[in-house]
């Protein structure tokens, strides 16, 4: 009998060891930023910017030769403890099969495969609270209950595949009109989010065309959120140390976005008795472009950083109304995990009378684990 005890102890402590730990990562990242004309007023702040900082678990385990399941948990840090970012709220997530050199299929919520289109390359100010791409671009979106299906990069030398389905979740008597989709969103597959992405590293060079079809999203410009869109973007960058410039990259993104169905208003109630007022949008348009570059100085742990992005937003019987998000940065690079940096931008909203430029003069460190 103690021998049948000794066995089982055994075998279990085996099957224990031989499953993998998960991982703990996560990132911080904070500024402190003085900020004039914050929100577009008349009125200077200097603040400490918890900018996306987040915790995670991750982790791979074997279920066979060829399968393995995948999973991770994020969630956000306020590092600051206060601002836009809610401690211990959920970011990305999912439990998923890996198949090994073809493909993983996902299922949670994380970011749509429009946005993660867009790599660093193309959003260098990326997670900035103030000066993150998000402020004026559409698309910039995480998802929630989603099926997501992407292939290895391995599988086709460097092209790969994603596709994500989200199910709206709804009563079939939901009606959306007034967001940009007639109809409700009880279905498979209501929301989609897909790109086709190409990586070469021995040439330096990746691109990727995105599109987004039914997918809530949010038109700065009108200050208009949850707008149910269709959207197509296309990136790319070019690392020229391959060709011989070292540590010089240039990134570009161009972008456009409308409601799916064309038929946004919005309703608002007041007086006594509340009046609905009903402001149409019909005729809603995002189109943007941008472009940056980086220069990595040889031999120091200098980087160098500049960014124009520019958005035009029209709609039936307005004026057009143009955002632009500039500004260069400078990184510091300590090691692998940490970095001081530097940042000066400025978003611009040309529809604006007066203060109609917001400046940002931040310095920050960033430290991954």
């Amino acid at each position: 009998m103690k021998k049948l005890l000794l066995a089982a102890a055994i075998t279990t402590l085996s099957l224990s060891a031989a499953q993998a730990a998960p991982t703990l990562y996560g990132k911080l990242n904070v500024t402190l930023d003085q900020i004039d004309n914050n929100g577009f007023k008349d009125e200077s702040v200097s603040k400490v910017n918890s900018n996306a900082s987040r915790i995670g678990v991750k982790g791979e385990e074997k279920l066979t030769d060829k399968l393995s399941a995948v999973y991770l948990a994020e969630w956000a840090i306020s590092t600051d403890g206060s601002g836009s970012d809610t401690d211990l709220s959920a970011r990305n997530r999912f439990i998923g099969i890996k198949s090994d050199g073809i493909a993983t299929l996902k299922f949670g919520k994380y970011d749509s495969y429009f946005k993660t289109a867009a790599g660093n390359n193309q959003d260098i100010f990326n997670d900035h609270t103030e000066l993150d791409m998000t402020s004026i671009l559409a698309g910039e979106d995480r998802l929630n209950n989603v099926i997501g299906f992407e292939t290895d990069k391995k599988l086709l030398g460097g092209l790969a595949f994603n596709i994500m389905f989200q199910q709206g979740e709804e009563s079939s008597t939901t009606n959306n009109a007034t967001n940009g989709l007639e109809d409700s969103r009880d279905s498979f597959g209501d929301g989609i989010s897909t790109s086709l992405t190409y990586d070469n590293k021995d040439l330096g060079l990746a691109a990727a065309v995105a599109g987004n079809f039914g997918v809530a999203s949010k038109y700065s410009a009108y200050s208009l959120k949850d707008i149910y869109t269709d959207a197509i973007r296309v990136t790319g960058s070019v690392d020229l140390t391959k060709m011989g410039v070292n540590g010089l990259v240039f990134g570009a993104l161009w972008q456009t976005a409308q409601p799916t169905d064309d038929t946004v208003s919005t309703s608002a109630a007041s007086g006594t008795p509340p009046v609905t007022t009903i402001t149409s949008y019909k005729g809603l348009q995002e189109d943007a472009y941008g472009v940056t570059a980086a220069y990595t100085i040889p031999s120091t742990p200098v980087k160098l950083k500049a960014e124009y992005i520019s958005t035009n937003t029209e709609s039936d019987g307005r004026a057009d109304r143009k955002q632009d998000l500039y500004g260069i940065g400078a990184d510091y690079q300590i090691n692998k995990q940490a970095r001081f940096y530097g940042v000066v931008g400025q978003q611009k909203r040309d529809w604006l009378v007066k203060d109609d430029k917001k400046t940002v003069i931040g310095l920050g460190m960033e430290y991954n684990f």
